[in-house]
């Protein structure tokens, strides 16, 4: 998502190329413990209440701030400008500003997300995980306002689940906490919604360990949802190939050689019974 956008940050007035490594060491630094990245479209409505939110649920982590935000609309950014500037001085937030493409968009920004699961979610990393997913799948997940994309979600994580070795309920919900040396360590090449996907199967790949917490995803209130069905759906078809290939399950691993044996002898059979006719 952050591959080589173009971006300003904190008060550069001319736009700048910034890799994702870059991006990494630049607002990442090895003193912070716990970095919270936070996509935004445009002008997100509800962004303020959620660092409120933030700041009250995790003020003994001292977490850090990074504000992403993928402007579509030239005629915001003085606006989006001046917004950061505030944001700066009350939360103590970091900004960067990408105005050439857009990536995530709303993630966290929006209020979707379930602020509460934080704690859950870093006390597995000090727990050993790797990455660690807010599944709204599993036993005490769940979704406020359920539509066809969550419904569509579900069976997607279920497909992933069963051509690959991927143990994790939902890979889609991009509400994560990464190990920092999961996110040096993997290359992207989504560039929208599907990073988590691509994220969450290369660290299964990998051998990262992968695991999960209840999360509640409570659909939008304010402003409008920008992913749209038939345009992902490429991007994410993509990724359950990967992950049954680079990550196989044990069925799939057991299921591809015996169906092949099975079928080089249904074709021998069936060739030998010719010509015995």
């Amino acid at each position: 998502m952050l591959e080589t956008p173009t971006a300003r940050i904190e008060g550069n007035e001319s736009p700048i190329s910034i890799t994702k490594s870059a991006f990494v060491s630049h607002f990442l630094p090895l003193e912070s413990t716990l970095s919270l990245i936070i996509p935004v479209l445009n002008k997100e409505p509800r962004l303020e209440e959620v660092l409120v939110q933030i700041q009250s649920l995790l003020a003994d982590y001292q977490p850090e701030l990074v504000l992403v935000y993928d402007i579509t609309r030239p005629e915001l950014l003085d606006a989006v400008i001046e917004e950061q500037r505030e944001l700066e001085e009350r939360y103590g937030a970091r900004c960067v500003t990408r105005t050439d493409r857009r990536g995530f968009g709303s993630a966290l920004g929006d209020c979707s997300d379930d602020i509460g699961a934080i704690p859950s979610m870093l006390a597995a990393i000090e727990g050993g995980a790797d990455v660690v997913a807010g599944a709204r799948y599993m036993p005490g997940g769940g979704i406020v306002g359920d539509d066809a994309k969550q419904q569509i979600s579900r069976y997607y994580s279920k497909a992933i689940n069963a051509v690959s070795s991927v143990s994790c309920d939902d890979v889609s919900n991009s509400f994560r906490a990464y190990r920092r040396v999961v996110w040096e360590n993997i290359s992207n090449e989504a560039n929208s919604f599907d990073i988590s996907v691509e994220m969450t199967v290369k660290a299964a790949a990998r051998g990262y360990r992968i695991e999960q917490v209840p999360a509640v995803w409570t659909n939008r209130e304010a402003g409008k949802s920008h992913f749209s069905i038939m345009k992902e759906l490429p991007n994410y078809g993509r990724w359950v190939l990967y992950a049954a290939r680079h990550a196989p399950s044990r069925f799939l691993l057991v299921a591809l050689p015996v169906s092949l044996v099975s079928a080089v002898m249904l074709t021998g059979w069936m060739f030998g019974w010719g010509r015995r006719r």
